[in-house]
């Protein structure tokens, strides 16, 4: 027995529709935040500067994770 929605007039096998784009995780489009220290003495700088690297580099991250995301979605897979 055939479906008559998957059939067509031709006893051809209809295709699928590409998948749909399903947009960016959640969890990528998060903000970028930083939780600073107070900056009283030369050590509480270091450690903001050290603080600041480290939020940096994660949000680096998250930007090169949501390029990737998009080119897989751009390549069809």
């Amino acid at each position: 027995m055939t479906c008559a929605a998957c059939s067509n007039s031709r006893s051809e096998i209809a295709s699928a529709p590409p998948p749909a784009y399903q947009g960016i995780p959640a969890g990528l489009m998060e903000p970028c935040t930083v939780q600073d220290v107070p900056q009283e003495t030369v050590a509480s700088i270091i450690e903001s500067r050290s603080i600041y690297i480290s939020a940096f580099k994660k949000c680096a991250a998250k930007v090169d994770a949501i390029r990737a995301h998009d080119a897989q979605a751009r390549a069809g897979q």
